[in-house]
């Protein structure tokens, strides 16, 4: 005697078979070495950047319209000794430029202050401004722009980033129209 199933147990395997064959052939579109899970993705305004076993993170300048702000960032040491951050220098920001190729100002002066060494413990993260004693601040760095920072340590080589600079309140502003040509990004 054959067995019969009514219609309703019909459409409803054939239904889980497909969700089964869509959920499979879906999942495997994102499976490959090119998945966007497996690519870099930094969810911070600020930028990173590393130096042997020194890590910096989200390291970003909140400034106000005057140019004074503070120097924001996480440092961590993933290595085995300890190792001091020993300071941080800028350069100038690029001059804005006009209709030419020649700047319309001289560049802007951008300064950091209140700079001190500081000792980054194996597998132990610093954070910036740091808990106790005065903030690291930055002067010259208007909202909008990106200025050059120049970290150096006692034993990891020194690293150059460019820094954004965002609103006191943690906004990132539309890019200044006085910031210099390919500051942006």
């Amino acid at each position: 005697m054959p067995i019969t199933l009514p219609p309703s147990a019909v459409r409803r395997a054939a239904a889980a078979g497909a969700t089964v064959t869509l959920s499979l052939a879906l999942a495997a579109c994102g499976a490959n070495f090119n998945a966007q899970t497996s690519k870099p993705y930094q969810p911070a305004e600020g930028t990173n950047v590393t130096s042997g076993s020194i890590a910096v993170r989200n390291l970003l300048v909140l400034a106000g319209e005057d140019g004074a702000g503070e120097l924001h960032a996480a440092i961590v040491n993933t290595g085995r000794t300890d190792d001091t951050l020993t300071g941080i220098t800028s350069e100038p920001a690029a001059a804005p430029r006009g209709d030419g190729a020649e700047p319309t100002a001289p560049p802007a002066t951008v300064t950091v202050g209140n700079v001190r060494p500081m000792t980054l413990s194996p597998g132990a993260s610093l954070t910036l401004p740091p808990a106790s004693g005065k903030p690291f601040t930055v002067t010259g760095g208007k909202p909008g722009g990106m200025i050059t920072l120049t970290i150096t340590f006692a034993k990891a080589a020194p690293v150059t980033a460019h820094v954004p600079v965002l609103t006191t309140d943690h906004y990132s502003p539309t890019p200044r129209d006085d910031a210099p040509e390919g500051s942006h990004g």
